[in-house]
């Protein structure tokens, strides 16, 4: 009798506990249990609301501008028409339209070179309302690149501050502001697509640097208007589209930082002159250069010069493997124009060259174009 009770009371414990452990384990956690935050930060690259946008478009406002060019008719065309058809022609005629931006109170404005190339009139709007005659200061047309100044004595501006376009990031938010198809103040939002793309040519222009690749819708009529981060700066100037006529998400615009490096230059007035070194080139690693015994993996093969280039009188020749450029060493043929095109007319660089099994040092004064 005695075990019996024994048995049972070792049963009752062992129940009690194993249902204790059960509730435990169905048990929903206390709020205490968990180590989070009651609010989650939102994520870095998380779309901004639209009050971000609105701010940027508002500090926009008064800086974006519009541009309208006219260009003379030759005037041998115009006494044709005159003499033959009795026609009266006027000396000059609408050319061009496009965008701009003040980056100083006095009424300086950046903007493309060919918005403005060959015009022989110059108007800058500040709204639909309010323009002002404008003159060309500087001008750089490889980089395709304006500077103009308004004429409007003792009038003060709204400038737009110029950021730094190396701390731009693929992803990052962008506002285009402008004057697609003469809609005036026109606000586009997309993000940075790609940095870094690189052309051979751009209208025919060897092209002097690399671009920012951005979605924002981007319109005939945005050329030299600016590319905003969400502090307002600008961070580049919408430059060309790919595509015929109009945006299909894929527009570039010029980093800011290269217009920087040149900016006292344009104030200075007249026009930038680009280096030159008079030869042509290949990359080392083409299978030309292979054919020709060359057996180097980087760098750009010299195959033509002029007897009366700086290349030639410096002491360069034909077969002359370019594998350094100011300390910078070179991937090809591409990135060496680019660095010559980067510095000015008549400085003065160093190219290290291999000259067969020879490493060969050169000083190059470079011409102008």
């Amino acid at each position: 009798m005695r075990w019996f009770w024994i048995v049972l009371l070792f049963g009752i414990v062992v129940g009690v506990l194993i249902g204790y452990k059960a509730a435990r384990w169905q048990k929903a956690p206390a709020p205490a249990d968990f180590d989070l935050p009651a609010i989650a930060a939102p994520a870095r690259g998380a779309v901004p609301s639209s009050e971000a946008f609105v701010k940027v478009a508002k500090i926009a406002e008064a800086s974006v501008v519009h541009i309208a060019t006219t260009a003379p008719i030759p005037e041998e065309y115009r006494l044709f028409r005159e003499f033959f058809f009795g026609e009266r022609v006027p000396e000059s005629v609408p050319a061009n339209y496009g965008s701009g931006f003040l980056f100083r109170s006095d009424g300086y404005v950046l903007t493309n070179f060919h918005v403005v190339q060959g015009a022989d009139t110059i108007r800058v709007g500040i709204d639909e309302k309010t323009e002002f005659p404008a003159r060309l200061v500087g001008y750089d047309p490889l980089l395709d690149v304006a500077l103009l100044k308004i004429e409007a004595s003792n009038r003060r501006f709204k400038a737009l501050p110029l950021g730094d376009s190396d701390k731009l990031e693929k992803g990052e938010w962008v506002i285009a502001v402008g004057n697609p198809f003469g809609l005036d103040k026109t606000v586009t939002v997309g993000v940075v697509s790609a940095k870094g793309r690189e052309f051979e040519e751009i209208d025919g222009r060897p092209a002097v640097t690399s671009y920012i690749q951005t979605d924002a819708a981007i319109n005939p009529g945005n050329s030299g208007g600016p590319l905003l981060n969400l502090n307002g700066e600008v961070v580049g100037i919408n430059t060309f589209i790919i595509g015929q006529g109009g945006n299909i998400g894929i527009g570039f615009a010029l980093p800011i930082n290269e217009v920087k490096r040149i900016l006292d230059r344009l104030l200075k007035g007249g026009r930038i002159t680009r280096g030159a070194l008079g030869v042509s080139l290949i990359d080392a690693n083409s299978p030309e250069a292979r054919q020709a015994g060359i057996s180097a993996d980087e760098g750009a093969v010299i195959v033509r010069m002029a007897f009366n280039s700086p290349a030639y009188f410096a002491g360069l020749r034909p077969g002359d493997v370019i594998i350094k450029f100011n300390g910078v060493p070179i991937k090809d043929a591409a990135h060496l124009r680019r660095l010559v095109l980067q510095q000015p007319g008549g400085s003065v660089v160093e190219i290290e060259v291999l000259r067969g099994n020879e490493r060969l040092n050169f000083k190059v004064t470079l011409g102008s174009r």
